[in-house]
């Protein structure tokens, strides 16, 4: 594995934010990590680039241990919700400050692909929030780093640049092969750009890493399966289980019986709730369902 974190613990005081947290990513690979509020997402990225000390655990890069390694010599990209450049600094100044070797073709190959190469003589003052986060970007990747942390770099953007900006950014790292971890609230996002995600929650026992098609299809908790949209919770034969809307069909006959209680048009569907015995059931279903109906369900686990 490139990246191996292992056991990590931190406290702030008497409160404990990651406990025993252990993933691993091989090189190139992209973790998404969401979560609540004070889950310990931002925390997460301080402790691996070293602008927080961890209390126990092992941070390895390449098989290199870097825990007690100074932030500057961790060899790590960090682009903040807000990365300030240098107001007195042009943009390419910005990118190459306090570099001595300039590999120029890379610096070239990253202007181009980032498109920013029109930008290099403009001041921060002169260029947009989105440009100004893709300068960030471009002056991470400059440095090669082992691994680049993003910590909601689009968040402060509006609709107009984010989608733009985002899609520029993440097209020049997977083709950098940069190992890329990012902490965003866009659900969506995190499911269509990350190799894995990682479920951060303050009850310790509801965190789970896996494949977003893992973490989207075999939540580990109640709490985990809402933040990536609605979700039964619904009880068959003594089982809970925690199913999406369009993995319940409706059928001519089965053990699943309900009665409609509402039928609401979406647009492209209806959204159908029924009860089922003592649980209220939501699915999707092409035509509308008059209320106190009963239907039958078959259930994709």
């Amino acid at each position: 594995m490139f990246l191996n974190i292992k056991n990590l613990s931190k406290k702030y005081g008497e409160n404990s934010v990651l406990s025993n947290l252990s993933f691993s990513l091989n090189k190139g690979e992209i973790i998404s990590i969401i979560g609540s509020s004070g889950s310990g997402k931002t925390t997460l990225l301080k402790c691996i680039s070293g602008l927080c000390d961890i209390n126990n655990g092992e941070i390895s890069i390449n098989l290199k241990q870097i825990q007690n390694l100074e932030p500057n010599k961790r060899n790590i990209g960090y682009v903040f919700q807000e990365s300030p450049l240098f107001p007195h600094l042009n943009v390419i100044d910005n990118i190459l400050f306090n570099m001595k070797d300039i590999d120029t073709e890379r610096l070239n190959f990253l202007l181009e692909k980032i498109q920013i190469k029109q930008l290099k003589n403009r001041y921060p003052h002169e260029i947009s929030g989105g440009e100004n986060q893709r300068v960030s970007v471009a002056r991470s990747l400059i440095r090669n780093p082992s691994l680049l942390l993003l910590d909601e770099p689009f968040n402060n953007l509006d609709n107009r640049i984010k989608k733009n900006t985002k899609e520029i950014v993440f097209d020049i790292i997977k083709k950098t092969k940069t190992t890329t971890i990012i902490v965003n609230h866009d659900i969506k996002e995190s499911l269509e750009i990350a190799d894995k995600i990682l479920v951060l929650d303050k009850n310790v026992k509801n965190i789970m890493i896996g494949t977003p098609l893992e973490v989207y299809s075999k939540p580990i908790s109640l709490e985990t399966a809402r933040l990536f949209g609605e979700i039964n919770s619904i009880n068959i034969k003594d089982k809970k289980m925690y199913v999406r809307p369009h993995n319940i069909s409706i059928v001519d006959k089965s053990n699943i019986k309900a009665k409609v209680i509402e039928s609401i048009f979406l647009g492209s569907h209806y959204k159908i709730t029924a009860k089922f015995e003592k649980d209220k059931v939501v699915l999707f279903n092409n035509e509308n369902i008059k209320k106190n109906t009963i239907i039958y369900l078959n259930i994709e686990e």
